[in-house]
């Protein structure tokens, strides 16, 4: 098992089982215990957890879970959902793409487009483009680590001198919401001003959202154009209705 699969499934454990032992995490995941004290060192380094004398249990004060670590979950819907996505995209339009994990799984689809231009804040949409040598403006600003995005004043007053064509945004969580959320609320205004910004919105979402609480709204149901997600329950249906065209793959 890779060290990325090992720390995701330690994670999944502690929030499954809570406060753990080491020697149990090492029995479960089939390695030593030294193994998986080097990994608990760089989570509680990354402040994801916390050790307590050979025991470990989730931070559940942290807010933000790197992005590194939400790629791996839920790959397969993720690059479902993400490849329907871009396929919305034309030949030579300007697109916003946000840095979420949902997104980025299916990216290298980008390269099958004609003369695009990609408008991001995330360093890993810009790294990504710049491997498949895609046109690509990228939003200065703040920079918030845990994300590996960009925000702030600098970043909204180029947005202001754009004409976006599509949007593509993620989303937090949607649980016990009335929309879309995202991470913090210097990312609202952001948001805002792309959504202000564009001809059309897609928002992605797997199934993983439906379940997450998400307390920094961007964008109410209603104000999106489509959002493609995964085949949905009668209740999770009931939930986005208002949304004007709902792509379930």
């Amino acid at each position: 098992m890779k060290k990325s699969e090992r720390h995701l499934k330690i994670r999944e454990i502690l929030e499954e089982k809570g406060r753990t032992k080491v020697t149990d995490l090492a029995v479960l995941l089939e390695t030593s215990t030294e193994t998986i004290r080097a990994d608990l060192e760089q989570l509680e380094e990354q402040s994801l957890i916390i050790k307590e004398h050979g025991w470990a249990r989730i931070n559940k004060s942290i807010d933000v879970v790197p992005l590194v670590y939400r790629f791996n979950e839920d790959l397969n819907d993720k690059q479902r959902i993400s490849v329907r996505a871009l396929q919305e995209i034309k030949d030579g339009q300007i697109v916003y793409i946000d840095g979420g994990s949902t997104i980025l799984a299916g990216i290298r689809l980008l390269k099958s487009k004609n003369d695009i231009t990609i408008v991001t804040d995330s360093f890993s949409v810009v790294s990504k483009c710049m491997e498949m040598k895609i046109n690509t403006i990228f939003l200065g600003g703040d920079v918030h680590l845990l994300e590996q995005r960009t925000g702030g004043y600098f970043a909204i007053q180029m947005i202001n001198h754009l004409q976006i064509d599509l949007a593509i945004l993620g989303s937090r969580g949607i649980k016990n919401t009335n929309g879309f959320t995202t991470v913090a609320t210097y990312g609202i205004e952001l948001m805002r001003h792309v959504i202000d910004h564009c001809e059309k919105v897609i928002v992605v979402c797997d199934q993983n959202k439906f379940q997450k609480n998400g307390s920094f709204v961007y964008a109410n149901f209603n104000e999106i154009d489509t959002l493609i997600t995964n085949v949905l329950s009668d209740e999770q249906f009931e939930l986005v209705k208002d949304i004007k065209t709902i792509i379930q793959v």
